[in-house]
This record gives C-alpha cells, structure tokens and sequence, in this order.
C-alpha cells in the first residue's frame, strides 16, 4: 500500500515537473520579442492628398529608431523620428514623382530579439 502510494506520488511530481519545463520553454523562446506597432496614420487610409504631402504615422516605444524604414511606390522616403517617451512620432514628405496615382505606404521596423513589425496604408495622390 505504501509503495502504491509513493509511486503515485513520484509519477504526479513528474507530471508536474514536466509541464512547468514545458511552459518555461514556450515563454522563454517568446521572452520580450514584441513586434513594433504602428497607428495614427495621417492622412488616413485611401484619403486623397496633394503631391509632396506630409505624411506621419507613430510606432511603439519599443521599436529601434534606426531600423523604422518607409516607402511609397518602393520609393524610399526621408523620415524624420522624433522620441515621445512612450512611441516614436514620425513624419516625411511624399516625393514629387508621385502624382496622379495610388500609392501604399509600406513601415517596416525592428525591435530587440529580431523582431519585426510591417504594415502600411493606401492614399490617393493628385497634382
């Protein structure tokens, strides 16, 4: 009876002692990567703008600030960064090639761990 019950005792602490190796592993493979975030698109998505427009977007404080990219048509754009503690504001000008047509604002950014974040939006261009 006691050997019963110490077995049974031994195999519910290997389970248990499996599970948390388990759960240790699945948080430490996802351990702070967090992919930047970007919001507050201006002007908003599918508006229509005049050629040479400013554009802005922010991105998430964790972001890296050197590796926040952005293009209109794969035409890289000159960003300027500036920090606001919690996120990054960011804004640029459209290049003057860029009239009469859709064009998507594509964001990239990296963050810590190799984490990255992607999106964008699409806007009307006119002359």
């Amino acid at each position: 009876m006691i050997k019963k019950s110490l077995m049974l005792v031994g195999m519910v602490a290997s389970l248990v002692t499996m599970n948390s190796a388990f759960a240790y592993q699945d948080s430490f493979t996802n351990n702070g990567c967090k992919k930047p975030r970007f919001k507050s698109f201006t002007p908003p998505h599918k508006a229509e703008v005049a050629s040479q427009s400013e554009i802005s977007f922010t991105v998430s404080g964790y972001a890296d600030p050197t590796t926040i990219e952005a293009t209109a048509k794969k035409i890289p754009l000159k960003l300027n960064v500036e920090n606001k503690g919690s996120f990054f504001e960011v804004t640029a000008k459209l290049p003057p090639e860029l009239v009469n047509k859709y064009a998507r604002i594509n964001l990239f950014a990296g963050a810590p761990l190799g984490c990255v974040g992607k999106d964008g939006w699409l806007i009307k261009i006119t002359d």
